[in-house]
């Protein structure tokens, strides 16, 4: 008799309060540094390596670049 594979829950990544505040701030710097790439503005933000390569990382990382993006929009 086959038996089904159980399956493992999906670990999704939360960010925390300061992370949060971070990535609202992006907002601000993506309007001021027009000029600055993602990757540039986010060094001189938060440091030489601004994000982990962790899954809270990535997730900090993605949704800093989205506020990014929005606010690169004509």
């Amino acid at each position: 008799m086959p038996t089904s594979k159980k399956r493992t829950p999906k670990v999704r990544a939360r960010l925390s309060v300061a992370q949060i505040e971070i990535v609202g701030q992006f907002n601000d710097y993506g309007c001021e540094n027009r000029k600055l790439a993602f990757g540039e503005v986010a060094r001189k933000v938060l440091g030489p390596k601004p994000f982990e390569n962790t899954p809270n990382g990535r997730k900090f990382r993605s949704e800093c670049e989205k506020v990014f993006d929005r606010e690169r929009l004509p």
